[in-house]
């Protein structure tokens, strides 16, 4: 909720998100008994300067043979329904070979307003991503496209991304640590939880630089 009780806007949730740290995150969601929200340490992204924070919007496939047709109608559909401040997010069913996603799957999320893409699979065109500054965090890097080896099989819809689930609306938050997920009914709530934690470190830091015990400053302030 902000000032005047109503509920936070979307760009306003994910800014602040986007401030802060997924450790953090992960500390105040463990604080609530969610001890399963941090994403495998596998998925990272492509540079340790590379942060996002946005509501999921979710998409799935598998593996696909040759002679099955191609997804090209579902995935046109996924990107031109993108929404602004999202994360998209991507379950490759566990395919180790194909790239998910690429340069221009991101140059058409990014015209969307998308602020960036976790791939529980492969990445190509690093080079061009990186050009373009859009956060990318994925399992691994291949230049192998996935037409015709993998199908889009629906999006919109609750996913796996690297052990946790994830439902469109979901908020994403993506670091240099790592990823981590937040329930959508409680996004604001932790918001919140997490600035004061935030703030409270903050506080700790100084006095511990300041030449503080550990000890001391530690029982004041119960974080960490």
């Amino acid at each position: 909720m902000n000032e005047t009780g109503e509920s936070m806007e979307l760009h306003e949730l994910c800014d602040r998100f986007a401030a802060l740290y997924s450790a953090a995150v992960g500390d105040v969601l463990d604080k609530r008994g969610l001890r399963n929200q941090i994403v495998d340490g596998g998925i990272q992204g492509l540079t340790l300067e590379d942060r996002v924070a946005g509501a999921a919007f979710t998409c799935k496939g598998a593996p696909a043979t040759e002679p099955e047709g191609d997804d090209w109608d579902m995935r046109k559909q996924f990107l031109d329904e993108i929404p602004e401040h999202s994360v998209a997010v991507v379950d490759s069913s566990g395919d180790q070979y194909a790239a998910h996603w690429g340069e221009l799957m991101s140059t058409a999320a990014r015209g969307r307003g998308c602020r960036g893409a976790v791939i529980d699979g492969g990445t190509r065109d690093v080079p061009k991503l990186l050009e373009m500054g859009f956060p990318v965090f994925s399992r691994h890097r291949s230049p192998v496209s996935s037409i015709l080896r993998w199908r889009m099989t629906g999006f919109g819809h609750p996913v796996m991304l690297g052990g946790v689930l994830v439902r469109t609306g979901d908020i994403i938050v993506g670091d240099s640590d790592g990823v981590v997920v937040v329930p959508a009914e409680i996004a604001e709530a932790v918001l919140g939880e997490v600035e004061s934690l935030a703030e409270a470190e903050t506080a700790m830091r100084a006095e511990l630089l300041a030449g503080g015990k550990f000890s001391t400053v530690y029982d004041r302030y119960q974080v960490g």
